[in-house]
Order: structure tokens, then C-alpha cells, then sequence
């Protein structure tokens, strides 16, 4: 698995052997733009995205329309609408230059000999550094703004669209504002090292708007003594995998944790808290409604990607996006504080319905979603609308925790106990 952060090269964007797009300048308000040691005469229109970070960037500025293809890795449900060419390291080229693709967008796993045959094509393959600090993640947002959109609008999409990422997670701080200092922390490994997000870094910052205190934000590298955060103690545990919890469990310095003791632990994958554009959104909503279980009564805001329709669909500027936000979150919470319930949110009616092993329709994939915000499905890619047997441990999963029969069925009664507000996540 990938590592959380990575170095942000001097510069916005590492660019491979490139050649400017082809074509007249254009409208001269935008185009050709300069970034870096490139530039882009004209608008690109077909772009495939291969790293999965860039890609929820992309869609956070409302440029997922101009996806055409994207790699295996990049597994945001949102952006599924867009085909896959393959993996990051190895995609398929003949079928990127079948696309008449203006750029492609790698990181550094892209394969030497299936990057020179893309640029021998005439396309441009630009390599987007992982940003590490909340100052390099603002010039990645400017920067791929002005690439997507030009140096006035584009560059007026980059800057709204990082204001606006700020402040939404300003707002869901604000919700939970407590006089109580929580501390928190977020653990996986490497090999058989276990590593936290630390101070300074992109993760740190995601944590802080939990409106707790990152148990590691006087480390600054991600190996951590397990000594120090059994001194650190903290409140609540995230956690990578099944394989970093087991880890917690058996270290004698941390399966005493309050944390453990009290259950407050939760899986978010490294997708998930590495993601730094709509994703970033869905994952501080989980967390922090499983913190603060009483917020999801109150209010049901962007526990669903339903939530922030213009950011998937690449059809508002930001402006638009945060504006259409707010419009539909408070359609759902008035659904839901109507009546207890976030069927509305979720698109789905369950009234008389019931769900069974090898269904296949958009209520399996309406199930599967809530079942994926609540904790009980742990990999997005589950959510398919097959209800196969991973849907039906998670409703047994469900089941158990509700106290309802555990027969993995979704017969009426466990639907409805799943789409109320009050909902019980997984521990």
C-alpha cells in the first residue's frame, strides 16, 4: 500500500518529456498558460487520470467532466462513470491514445517505457507530487486550476475551490465545538513499523477539524514509539486495516489504551485520509460522526456522496458547488429530522422493501452506501449494487450491533432500523 505522504517536489508539478497541447492560443484571458517549466496553449478537453489524489482534486474543482479514462486506483465511486485504462503503473496506452487524450495525469509509479510511448503520441504526461502541508495542497488546487481552466478562471476555480474545502471543514468543527479536550490519533503500518500521521503534515491538519488534539502532533515522522503514544493515551484510534488493529490489540504498550478499552476505534483506509478533495469531505464526516454520535442525529450534511452532487459532476465552479451543497443538506436534514429517518438522503424508499443475497439494483447499492458510512463495510469498491456475500456479513454485522436477528437478509425491519438517523455505526 501506497504511503500516506510523499515529498512535494520543488515546484507544483513534475512534468515528464511533454510537448505543449497543439492548436491556436484560443481565448487569450486563459490560454496558453505557463506552469512550472510548461505550457498549455489551449483548454484540454480529454484528460485521464491515473492517480487516484489528483483525480479527487479534479473532482472538488468541478473538473471530473473532462475525465475520459482513469486507472484502476482510482476507486472513488463518483468518478466511476469515467472507464479504466488499467493500473497507474501500467496503463493501457493504445486505449489512452484511442481517447484523443490532451494529458494524462500520473504519479511517480507510471511506467518509464509506457510514459516516453505516450509522449512519442503528443500527449502530455504531467506528474503530480503528493502534497504534504496544507501550503503545498493551496499551490496543487492553483496550480491544476490554471492547467484545467486558465490562468484567470481556471486560477479563480483553484483558489475558491481551496477556500472552500477550508472553510466547510471549519463549519463541521464549529458544530462540535466542546470545552472537553478529545485526543486523537490515526495508525498503520509499514512492514511490521507502525506509523501515525504527524505534525505538520496534510493528516494532521484533517485531524485538527475533528475538533481534537492529533496524539502526535509533537512527532515529526511518521514512525512512531509505541511508548509514546501509550503516554499520549489518546481518546480515539483510526486505523488503517485489520492488520493494524490486531497490531494494537497484541503491543503490550497500547491494547491498554482508553481507546481500546472503550472501543472508540475506527477503520478509515489510507484512501480514505490520504484524499485530499471530495473524499476528503465523506471521511471527515465519518469520523466525526463517530465521535460525536449525537451530530448525525442533529444533522445528516454529507454522509453520502449524494450530498455534493456539483463537486462529483464537474458542473459548478466552487462558488456553485458550496452553494448546492448547502441547498441539498438542508433538504436532507429537514427529511430527516422529519422524521428520524435519511432515506431521502440515500435515494431509496423502505417501506415494504426487503433485500436478499444475489439482488442487483440500486437499493443493494443505496444499502451498500450506508452500510459503507456507518463503518460496516470498510472497501468502497463494495458498493456495487450486487448484493454478494460481503454485503451480507456487513448486514449481519449490522444485525448483531442493532440487536435484530443476524440472518444477513435486509428483510423490512433491519432497513428500517439502518436508514434512521439515529442509526448504530460499527464500534
Amino acid at each position: 500500500m501506497k504511503k500516506i505522504v510523499s515529498v512535494f517536489l520543488a515546484s507544483a508539478l513534475a512534468v515528464s518529456a511533454c510537448a505543449g497541447l497543439a492548436g491556436c492560443s484560443g481565448d487569450n484571458k486563459n490560454y496558453p498558460v505557463s506552469v512550472a517549466d510548461i505550457t498549455i496553449e489551449t483548454e484540454p478537453k480529454d484528460i485521464v487520470v491515473l492517480s487516484d489524489e489528483t483525480a479527487d482534486i479534479i473532482s472538488y474543482l468541478g473538473y471530473a467532466k473532462k475525465m475520459v479514462g482513469r486507472s484502476d486506483e482510482v476507486t472513488q465511486n463518483f468518478l466511476s462513470v469515467a472507464p479504466s485504462v488499467g493500473s497507474a503503473a501500467n496503463p493501457d496506452v493504445e486505449k489512452i491514445k484511442s481517447y484523443a487524450t490532451d494529458i494524462v495525469f500520473a504519479d511517480d509509479t507510471l511506467d518509464e517505457n509506457a510514459k516516453k510511448e505516450l509522449t512519442d503520441a503528443g500527449i502530455m504526461v504531467l506528474n503530480v507530487a503528493s502534497p504534504e502541508t496544507t501550503t503545498e495542497l493551496e499551490t496543487v488546487y492553483l496550480t491544476l486550476g490554471k492547467i484545467l481552466g486558465g490562468s484567470v478562471d481556471g486560477a479563480k476555480t483553484g483558489e475558491d475551490s481551496y477556500k472552500d474545502l477550508i472553510d466547510t471543514m471549519k463549519t463541521y468543527k464549529a458544530e462540535v465545538n466542546s470545552n472537553v479536550s478529545k485526543t486523537i490519533c490515526y495508525l498503520y503500518l509499514e512492514g511490521d513499523k507502525l506509523h501515525t500521521l504527524h505534525s505538520g503534515t496534510y493528516g494532521d491538519m484533517l485531524l485538527g477539524y475533528t475538533g481534537a488534539v492529533n496524539a502526535a502532533v509533537n512527532v515529526s515522522e511518521s514512525e512512531i514509539d509505541t511508548k509514546i503514544l501509550k503516554i499520549a493515551n489518546p481518546d480515539y484510534i483510526l486505523y488503517d486495516d485489520d492488520a493494524t488493529l490486531q497490531f494494537i490489540k497484541n503491543d503490550s504498550d497500547l491494547k491498554g489504551l482508553k481507546a481500546v478499552k472503550n472501543k472508540q476505534t475506527l477503520m478509515i483506509s489510507q484512501e480514505e485520509i490520504s484524499r485530499m478533495g471530495t473524499t476528503s469531505l465523506f471521511t471527515l464526516n465519518k469520523i466525526m460522526n463517530f465521535m460525536y454520535p449525537d451530530r448525525l442525529k442533529k444533522n445528516t450534511d454529507a454522509t453520502s456522496e449524494s450530498v455534493v452532487p456539483s463537486a462529483v459532476e464537474g458542473a459548478t465552479t466552487a462558488t456553485k458547488s458550496a452553494s448546492n451543497t448547502q441547498t441539498t443538506t438542508q433538504a436532507a436534514t429537514t427529511a430527516a429530522n422529519a422524521n428520524g429517518s435519511v432515506e431521502s438522503q440515500y435515494k431509496i424508499k423502505v417501506s415494504g422493501l426487503s433485500l436478499k443475497l444475489d439482488d442487483e439494483n440500486d437499493n443493494v447499492k443505496a444499502m451498500q452506501q450506508r452500510l459503507f458510512d456507518l463503518g460496516y463495510i470498510t472497501d468502497k469498491d463494495n458498493v456495487t449494487g450486487y448484493y454478494g456475500e460481503v454485503t451480507q456479513k456487513a448486514v449481519k454485522d449490522f444485525q448483531k450491533a442493532s440487536g435484530l436477528k443476524q440472518s444477513g437478509t435486509a428483510d423490512n425491519k433491519t432497513l428500517t432500523a439502518l436508514f434512521k438517523s439515529d442509526a448504530k455505526a460499527k464500534a
